[in-house]
Formats: structure tokens, sequence, C-alpha cells
């Protein structure tokens, strides 16, 4: 058997890694990729022999994560926090390693079998612990929520086409709308996203996502308001910001101007003039989990004010 599981991974690491090709082009220092095969790409590679089967499915993966308890330490040593200041050139270059698509691949039901980007999530430890929303995986949390049959697999994956499986969900808040994961990164080593602190109004901010359709996109603004929905519960607290995100964008790192993870992408709430046709939206108040709620999960120590944590539900999850 561990001469099997040995064989497996050598499996998939030769089929997994390298195996996606999607066309790009160099112009100087610019590449010019062409993002529109890569779920294409994935699709082709999982259907290998005896790849997809190495995969954990949905509901192996569900059953897992039933049996984690909300806020259950997460035992890592975050990467420090850099302390020079880069240019958004530098940050995209040196910090879009660090963030993967979370992908579901779909079987053949009364439509063809697919590969569907479904969120972002980011690199914590270079041996495949990583951060998404709750909501990314609320299927596998929540106890009443039922599962979509054709939903078979999900794992992330690299810009560059690298798979990996997620293995099993470590913790979760959901008052924060954040969930912690393994993947099993067959022996490689990843990049991982230094943590930096919460900012304040004003402050820049910089998000590399993957909206549906559009991956590795690159937004800007600043803060623009930083807010507690529950002066009770420390994990109610939110950055509302103005660098855009979409569906898809969910769990996407958003960085300070030294490149450190500052927040995550959470969720929209629009605002309507009106509550009757013709709607017209005036503005959607961007929210994201500031990074001093994860920092509650990923030390040592008591615990017992987790107890305080309340449901917090936005209108539109990404």
């Amino acid at each position: 058997m561990e001469l099997y599981c040995k064989l497996s991974s050598i499996v998939l690491s030769c089929i997994l890694v390298g195996s996606i090709k999607c066309f790009a082009q160099k112009g100087g220092d610019v590449v010019y990729r062409d993002y529109t095969c890569q779920e294409a790409a994935l699709l082709d590679s999982l259907k290998q022999e005896r790849v997809l089967p190495l995969f954990k499915g949905m509901r192996a993966l569900r059953q897992q994560a039933q049996g984690v308890k909300e806020n259950t330490p997460v035992n890592i040593i975050p990467r420090r926090a850099g302390k020079w200041v880069m240019t958004p050139e530098n940050i995209i270059k040196e910090r879009r390693a660090s963030v993967l698509t979370v992908n579901k691949y779909r079987r053949k039901t009364t439509r063809p079998e697919s590969v569907i980007g479904w969120a972002t999530a980011v690199v914590l430890t270079a041996d495949g612990v990583c951060v998404t929303n709750f909501h990314v995986f609320w299927e596998l949390l929540d106890p009443a929520a039922k599962l979509n049959p054709a939903d078979s697999v999900i794992f992330v994956a690299t810009e560059d086409g690298r798979a990996y499986p997620i293995t099993e969900i470590l913790s979760f808040n959901k008052a924060a709308d954040m969930a912690f994961f393994k993947i099993d990164t067959r022996g490689d080593v990843l990049t991982s996203m230094p943590l930096g602190d919460d900012l304040p109004a004003g402050a820049n901010v910089h998000l590399l996502s993957n909206p549906e359709g559009y991956p590795y996109v690159y937004t800007h603004g600043r803060v623009s308001r930083t807010i507690t929905l529950n002066p009770g519960d420390i994990f109610s607290r939110r950055m509302e910001m103005t660098a855009d995100f979409a569906k898809g964008s969910s769990g996407g790192p958003i960085m300070d101007d030294r490149g450190n993870m500052v927040s995550m992408v959470s969720c929209i709430r629009a605002i309507y003039f009106s509550n009757q046709p013709p709607y017209h939206l005036q503005m959607n108040v961007k929210l994201t989990v500031p990074v001093s709620a994860f920092k509650r999960l990923l030390v040592n120590g008591n615990y017992d004010f987790f107890k305080f944590a309340v449901v917090f539900q936005c209108f539109d999850f990404l």
C-alpha cells in the first residue's frame, strides 16, 4: 500500500505538473497570456488515465469537513511581513505565485463534463496550508447544504496550470467568512503570502484575484471604511474598499504597499436607488475580512472568546 501511494504521487505529479501549456507571448518585459484555454487544459489533465481518482471527491471531503470544529487553531508560522515599499508591478510579480484558482470538476450529466473557475485562495505555507472564504466551501461545511450532483471534485491550481488536490479542511469561522485548508503539493515548495496588519481608512490597497472568466486580474484602490457588524464579536470586523472585485474574486488577497496581505475579499453589498424596478444601481460596497481575523486562529493560546462569534451574511456572496 505504501508503495502504491508513492507511485500514485509520482504519477499525479508527473501528469499534473507541467502538463498545462496555455499559449503565451513575450513582448520585451511584458508577457501576453492566453487565459481562454486554462479551464480546458485543466480538464484535459484531469482526464488522463488514473489521475482523477487520486483526488478526494466532494463527498469524501464533505465528510471530513463535517468533523472540523469552528475556530480550530491552525498551527503554522506565517511568512514575515515585508518592510520595503514595492511598486504595483513588483507586487504583481512577487505575489502572483501565492494566489491560486479554486476550481470544480463537474462530471458529465445533462451537460458535458467541465472544469469551472470557482474562487480564489491564498498560499500561507510552503507545504500547502491555504485560506479562502467560508462561503467558497459552504457546501462542505454547512450540514444543511446539499451538494450539486454534478460537482465531483474541488481543487486548486496555479497560474501556470499546476493542479493540486484539496486533502482536508483545517478550520473555519463563519462570522469572519474564512476557511483554512490543506492541499497536497506533491513535493512542490509553494510561495507563501506574507501577512501584514489591518489598515485604516484612506490607505492604499492592491488586489490580485480571479473574477469569473478573468484569472489573475490586478486592481487597486483605498480603504474606504473600517467597520464592525457586531461590537461584541471580533470576527465581525470588516474593511470596506474601492478596489474592484467580482464573482470569483472570493478569497483573493488585499495587499498593502509592501505586498503584505492585509485582508481578504468577502462580498459585495449593492445600493440601489429604488427597491422596485427600475432599480438603478448606484454603488457597490465591497467588504473584506481584515487579516487580524486570520491571526486569531494562527496563534496558540486561549480560544474561549471564540464562543461569542456570530453569523454574518452578505446580500451577495461572490
